[in-house]
């Protein structure tokens, strides 16, 4: 389907125009004494207002700390930070934020939960609390609203917590692996899900996953990382139209894609 999805971009190359991020030539060093441990090297990367852009690789390979100094809670050696063109290397308050697991306060109802960064960011009126729960209702929560987490299944939780991180008033979004603790059932059914939502919003996202399939179905482009220290091997423009068909996965390219992928990634894991 298409022309050929892999492109490999040129050391050091930038983005030519203003993006909802651009990551610029990162690094960075944990050091612990006399110790040190590379954790990124040289990353640079982009997502366009509105993409949805998938980081996967290894683990241990800097993923997560890329998210935490986008997020301006780790400041890189190297590099810069921008969003919308504006330098924000170090800011915090900047994006919104999905973990692994929803993290969502007990002693909040559903409601509550999502209306969180509304709270922190100014207030919450009448008008927010109801667009909130009509957010709610197309997550499939609708009349839960007044409902505690221990109250819903892990992947109503979650689906919580991607709506808390929709409603924030930040243009983009860092989803760090957030369907990992899932089964396999409910994982497939979340990712759809998020398809649906994303589709309707085309908010900015840079989404994290190990799983090569995931990466494919969601995503418009991938970046892959290498092993420690982490760095961009390819760049992977996805060419499949959207809005996804439910049998992607079945489509012969899909296939080809994701073997080629997954020889990348094996190979990279097996280097020295």
């Amino acid at each position: 389907m298409g022309a050929k999805p892999d492109t490999i971009p040129s050391a050091g190359a930038e983005p030519a125009s203003a993006q909802a991020l651009e990551v610029l030539r990162l690094g960075k060093t944990f050091r612990n004494g006399r110790t040190e441990v590379p954790a990124l090297r040289d990353i640079t990367l982009h997502v366009a207002a509105g993409e949805f852009v998938s980081v996967l690789g290894p683990s241990g390979c800097g993923k997560s700390t890329l998210f935490q100094i986008i997020g301006g809670l780790l400041h890189p050696d190297a590099g810069s930070v921008r969003m919308d063109g504006e330098e924000v290397t170090g800011k915090r308050g900047r994006i919104a934020y999905m973990p692994q697991q929803p993290a969502l306060f007990p002693w909040r109802t559903m409601l509550d939960n999502v209306l969180l960064a509304r709270e922190i960011a100014g207030g919450v009126d009448a008008a927010a609390r109801e667009e909130a729960a009509g957010w709610l209702t197309k997550a499939g929560l609708g009349g839960y609203e007044r409902s505690y987490p221990h109250m819903l299944s892990g992947g109503m939780q979650q689906r919580t917590a991607f709506v808390r991180a929709l409603l924030s008033p930040q243009e983009l979004m860092l989803l760090d692996e957030p369907f990992s603790a899932l089964d396999a059932l409910t994982r497939s059914d979340m990712q759809r899900w998020l398809l649906e939502m994303w589709e309707e919003t085309r908010r900015s996202v840079l989404f994290i996953t190990h799983s090569i399939e995931e990466a494919l179905l969601l995503s418009s482009r991938i970046y892959i990382f290498s092993n420690r220290p982490g760095t961009v091997l390819h760049e992977i423009e996805v060419p499949f139209p959207r809005p996804r068909p439910a049998n992607l996965a079945d489509d012969p390219e899909f296939i080809r894609l994701r073997r080629r992928i997954s020889d990348w990634m094996t190979e990279e894991q097996q280097r020295p």
